[in-house]
């Protein structure tokens, strides 16, 4: 049977009765992180020390087939279901799941499979679908859009302080790794989960991690504007606190880079979504303007230039490495 991941917290009772739990999803810490969660639910949490947890991962699933078999016939030493976790299976190994199923009796060990995806149009595929004893779980990416927001905040009990805020979230969904958004939407909501104030622009900036310093991207958007007061502003209140060169003159080189790539594929393919920084409302605008201001081969030229100032950075000692950024980037500056 199929059933949809947004549910899958009810299904313990159902999940009690499969001889095969197959997980379907491109997120793959996502699709672990249920995995321990269904094992918990149907093994119990002490289940791994007791070694009632078998694991295989990717390609050793295929070579140990017959191992996998047998071990769902084998008892442990501790009382309670047993569980055997096949991470990563291929798509090309997919009928194992079959020949589980084919050998499986209700007192066996329960299988729960994490895979990408499944092949299409076969007769197995179809097979798992009518299966009454194998659950197939698609994590289908969802539409993150105001409608989503709204409901997931709602089912969390949380309240929010108007419109800027859903904005802000679908920006940050939209442009952001799926696996990131997931750990930091569910480390928001843990935030807010015994407070009764509305969540706020604030508490997202105050709990959202963005992996950089806004000093950084200042320093990199003042460039990009060919900002001559903002670049020496910015460049003398990170010498100020001994911020590396190194460190400034890498974040700068990604800043370049994740402008060539909205140039090429747009800015919100997963060519751009799955590159560091993580641009998200204000700052994703000011890169998509700055994209319009540099062709790609002066992007080009620029990214060049910072991979040589780096190397010659990392040449030279502390000592000089001041001076050979600023000299670096005004050379930028008239690119």
């Amino acid at each position: 049977m199929i059933y949809n991941r947004h549910k899958i917290d009810s299904f313990t009772e159902t999940f009690e009765k499969c001889s095969v739990i197959v997980l379907i999803g491109e997120n793959y810490s996502l699709l672990q992180k249920d995995a321990k969660k269904i094992t918990d639910a149907l093994a119990g949490k002490n289940a791994d020390e007791e070694m009632r947890v078998n694991k295989y991962f990717n390609q050793e699933i295929n070579e140990k087939r017959n191992e996998i078999i047998t071990s769902l016939k084998t008892k442990s030493f501790f009382p309670g279901r047993q569980i055997i976790l096949l991470n990563g299976l291929y798509e090309k190994d997919y009928e194992i799941i079959t020949e589980i199923d084919a050998e499986w009796q209700s007192h066996d060990a329960i299988t729960i499979v994490t895979m990408n995806t499944l092949p299409k149009k076969t007769d197995v595929t179809k097979s798992l679908a009518s299966s009454d004893r194998i659950a197939v779980v698609n994590y289908t990416s969802s539409k993150m859009d105001q409608d989503f927001f709204v409901k997931r905040l709602t089912d969390a009990g949380i309240s929010f302080s108007g419109q800027e805020i859903l904005d802000l979230l679908i920006d940050f969904a939209n442009f952001t790794p799926e696996t990131i958004f997931e750990n930091e939407f569910e480390k928001l909501m843990l935030f807010k989960l015994y407070d009764d104030k509305p969540l706020s622009v604030d508490d997202f900036f105050d709990i959202i991690s963005i992996n950089y310093e806004l000093k950084e991207l200042s320093l990199a958007v003042a460039l990009a504007e060919k900002n001559i007061l903002e670049l020496e502003k910015n460049l003398s209140a990170f010498f100020s606190y001994s911020k590396s060169p190194i460190s400034i003159l890498q974040f700068v080189s990604a800043y370049f880079y994740k402008l060539s790539l909205i140039k090429l594929y747009g800015p919100t393919s997963f060519e751009v979504r799955r590159e560091y920084p993580f641009l998200i409302a204000h700052d994703l605008q000011n890169a998509k303007q700055h994209v319009n201001q540099w062709s790609l081969q002066q992007i080009n030229q620029v990214t060049d230039s910072l991979t040589a100032s780096d190397l010659k950075l990392r040449k030279y000692p502390s000592l000089f490495q001041r001076s050979i950024l600023t000299q670096s980037l005004h050379k930028i500056m008239e690119i």
